[in-house]
């Protein structure tokens, strides 16, 4: 594991204040990606994400998006000029400066009744006032404003701004804030490009050109309204453009395509060049404005082995249009680019976590690098208190380095990412004829292992299951969900291995499946840009997916075959608690159910390998009925002999209902959940297809629950003959470690470069098999027991039990995270025993805990 190391500074401040913001932290901890942080030149640490930033007047100032405001902040003296609250959610790098007025225009939403709308507001010139200067154009969330230098042949200076969710773009008098007109674009454009005077644009399409009737197309969520977009057979998209329009007529004039998920965009119009950075792609598409056509696409891949993930978010151009610089948000880094030598790459400048804005100073000698999560989550007020929910995010000023010093910045990018520099090196061949062990030393070598299943959960914390047991790093004060409710994991985890360092990288769900089923985040999900369009957890929005696709399109891909239930199936539909009380007496009486429900799941490539009798997420329907429907598919595989090399299973009952009132409580919730994974795991070690099989379950986030050692560390298990049983395994892993090994033992590809430098789980298993099988406990807690009627409670329980029946329980984590753990901290410990908080000290710069207020 790898500290984080901050770029020396001036000072070390303890905690952020007001007006002075961090130069340094005291609790760096690690990351889940295994990636280090070592930001250069000056940075100044914030509390809250950081979306954008700009270059203000002196060049000593900043404007700084920083989570629900925007900060005048002069960097030099490392003070705070002015904090202005915006209400409402930023937009994304929505902060530009406008030389022309020397005040900054700033984009964002607030809620208006039951909407959230996009305004634009500025900095009066003078007061440091901030004003609104364009309400209601549109919905939910907006891009970055660009400003023309000089007005139009009308007299008129003009502003513009991206609708991400309108599909439009807003053109308004500079001056004035009057809306002059809105022209349609393609599918979600995320930045704007303007010429001199204001009367052209390009605009980056995030999600790519409007389908045809012959293209293959899939909606962006659920919505009836929801747009379309193209995808290619796995349901990933499969476009991305860049739409030229001439601003006096309001028509677009042409669209170019470009690599996928084009967001930060630049023009260079002395020199007819336009640059996109395609943030799915790991590439910057070049096009010839006197042509619009591209010229190049040029690859964004420093390293010598190559895998997905770079993810180029935004550029910046030198004056004399001989430089660009791509902030690469997978890699924390700046790639340095030469434009003149066709977009090789000069070197890398480190950067904070997932830089995703940039800003030259007006003499091009100074970089100012925007990070959405800078120095990841930790303390809020005291240095001692590494466990509040807090992000951190960052902006550093770094001067433009000279040959030398790119040189040595490059060899810190490196040594950060754990790659080499270089070109592509020709991956080592597999030996097959190497003798088979568990876990192969590279991926296509003969594996002792056939079959993987593979069980996704939801939402649990080391410590809330395991923290009293004397074999593992826990703290039994911390335990929630003990023997009476968990025997099965704790009996698994005892019989097998326990892993008490494992982490989950995702931090909601939304981005918690993507890094289970593709190893891999994009940053559609990250900032996130699906707001008002999606939760994409579950498959329903193609712009979530990443290009390096999913385990089962590699797994299909090396012929392997593949069955699926649940995951990435879509969502139930409403939910209805009441259904479950009586499916659970349904089942307590013996009933069949494997023709009682009919599943279809947004990607339509995925239905091919779909259990359709299989629920897809909800909480309505009891695990032990997925894990009835799942054993009576593993009977037929025993009756065939032949059973999938990878099954994955989704399992999402211990999510529970919170404490809604005469709802089945939580308790019963995860004693359902530890009951079905036990049941399933001893079909499984009763069947011929036991000696050569491994099943690894883990939960998709921990839902930032209470820990000792980090709100992400959660719960995981492996399970198989080849197991070290009884072994105690504290290896640092996370959810790309268990992608990576099932990779391993089935011979698959790297999904991502996370998973390149992620540590496999070789250190659980072993050569030598034991075949002895599992047995599974009733938990003693009942299944049946239900939350108490809301009218006979009082206080906090009360209060709890309102704001359960309140929240969103039709899809995972759409509800409070903070609120939904101090309720099941009080259902489970007692409502007066003390809220111990979450710890932060492993640190998962790829996860947001997204609030209901910030969709």
């Amino acid at each position: 594991m790898r500290a984080i190391i901050l770029a020396v500074a001036p000072a070390i401040l303890l905690a952020q204040t007001a007006g002075r913001p961090v130069r340094s932290v005291t609790d760096p901890g690690v990351v889940t990606t295994r990636q280090a942080i070592t930001p250069a030149g000056i940075p100044a640490i914030f509390n809250g994400r950081v979306h954008g930033v700009a270059f203000g007047a002196p060049a000593s100032r900043l404007w700084v998006l920083n989570g629900r405001r925007l900060v005048h902040f002069d960097f030099k003296e490392n003070r705070v000029l002015s904090t202005h609250e915006l209400g409402g959610n930023p937009g994304l790098q929505g902060v530009v400066f406008d030389p022309v007025r020397q005040r900054p225009l700033v984009s964002g939403s607030v809620k208006v009744g039951e909407d959230w709308v996009t305004k634009v507001r500025l900095v009066t010139v003078g007061q440091d006032e901030l004003v609104e200067l364009a309400a209601e154009l549109g919905k939910h969330l907006a891009g970055a404003p660009a400003v023309a230098r000089k007005p139009r042949g009308d007299g008129r200076r003009i502003a513009a701004i991206p609708l991400l969710y309108d599909n439009k773009l807003a053109i308004l008098n500079a001056e004035s804030g009057e809306l002059l007109s809105t022209v349609p674009t393609s599918i979600a454009p995320f930045g704007v490009a303007l010429n001199e005077n204001g009367t052209e644009a390009f605009v980056t399409n995030w999600g790519g050109r409007l389908p045809q009737p012959k293209d293959l197309s899939a909606p962006m969520g659920f919505e009836k309204t929801a747009d379309r977009m193209v995808v290619d057979a796995r349901g990933v998209a499969a476009s991305g453009t860049v739409t030229r329009f001439d601003l006096i007529s309001g028509k677009a004039v042409a669209e170019i395509a470009v690599d996928l998920a084009p967001t930060g965009i630049v023009w260079d119009e002395a020199r007819a060049r336009v640059y996109v950075a395609n943030n799915n792609a790991d590439s910057v598409s070049v096009i010839d404005t006197k042509t619009n056509r591209l010229l190049y696409t040029w690859p964004i891949q420093p390293f010598s082995e190559k895998a997905p993930g770079v993810a180029p978010t935004a550029l910046a151009l030198s004056a004399d249009g001989t430089t660009l610089y791509v902030a690469c948000g997978g890699i924390n880094a700046v790639a340095v680019l030469s434009t003149a030598r066709a977009g090789a790459i000069d070197g890398l400048i480190p950067t904070a976590w997932y830089p995703n804005a940039l800003s030259l100073s007006p003499d091009g000698r100074q970089l100012a690098v925007a990070s959405l999560l800078g120095a990841g989550s930790g303390w809020r007020e005291e240095p001692s208190r590494r466990h509040a929910l807090e992000y951190r995010g960052a902006v550093h000023v770094v001067e433009i380095p000279d040959k030398p010093q790119l040189a040595s910045y490059t060899t810190a990018v490196a040594e950060n990412n754990r790659l080499s520099i270089g070109p592509a090196k020709p991956a080592a061949r597999p030996n097959l004829r190497a003798e088979p062990v568990a876990i192969p030393a590279r991926s296509g070598e003969p594996s002792l292992i056939e079959h993987v299943v593979y069980i996704i959960k939801e939402n649990r914390t080391y410590d809330q299951v395991f923290g009293d047991l004397p074999q593992g790093n826990g703290d039994p004060s911390l335990v929630m969900f003990g023997e009476d409710v968990t025997p099965n994991h704790r009996r698994l985890a005892k019989q097998f291995v326990l892993l008490d360092n494992f982490y989950a990288t995702g931090g909601n769900s939304a981005d918690g499946h993507q890094w289970l089923t593709q190893g891999n985040e994009v940053g559609y999900v990250l900032w996130p840009g699906y707001t008002g369009r999606s939760l994409p957890f579950d498959g329903s929005d193609p712009l979530a997916h990443s290009k390096g696709g999913f385990i089962w399109d590699a797994a299909l891909a090396k012929k392997k075959t593949v069955r699926v239930y649940g995951e990435y199936a879509g969502y139930y539909g409403a939910v209805n608690a009441e259904d479950r009380i009586n499916l659970l007496a349904r089942w307590a009486k013996g009933d069949d159910f494997s023709r009682e429900f009919q599943t279809i799941a947004p990607i339509v490539a995925l239905n091919k390998i779909l259990s359709p009798n299989y629920p897809s997420y909800t909480n309505s329907i009891p695990d032990v009925i997925r894990a009835r429907i799942f054993l009576h598919d593993v009977k037929q595989w025993v009756t065939q002999g032949s059973m999938p090399n990878l099954v994955i299973v989704q399992l999402p009952g211990d999510h529970t209902f919170g404490t809604w009132a005469e709802k089945s409580t939580p308790k019963a919730m995860v004693a359902d959940n530890d009951l079905a994974l036990g049941q399933i795991v001893e079909g499984l070690t009763k069947t011929p297809f036991w000696k050569s099989m491994a099943i690894f379950v883990v939960e998709d986030d921990a839902q930032d629950g209470v820990d000792h050692v980090d709100g992400h560390r959660t719960v995981a298990l492996a399970i198989s003959p080849y197991i070290r049983r009884g072994h105690i395994d504290s290896t640092f892993y996370a959810h790309q470690s268990m992608t990576k090994t099932i990779g391993l033992i089935l011979g698959l590809p790297a999904l991502s470069l996370f998973e390149l430098i992620a540590n496999d789980m070789r250190a659980s298993f072993q050569d030598v098999p034991d075949f002895a099988g599992y047995e599974a406990v009733q938990p003693s807690q009942s299944l049946d027991e239900l939350n108490p009627p809301e009218k006979k409670l009082t206080g906090e329980a009360r209060k709890a039990a309102a704001a359960s029946r309140k929240m969103r329980w039709s899809r995972p984590d759409d509800v409070p995270s903070d609120r939904l753990n101090r309720i099941l901290w009080g259902a489970t410990r007692g409502w007066n025993t003390p809220y111990p908080g979450t710890k932060r000290a492993v640190l998962a710069p790829l996860s947001l805990e997204i609030e209901d207020d910030e969709r």
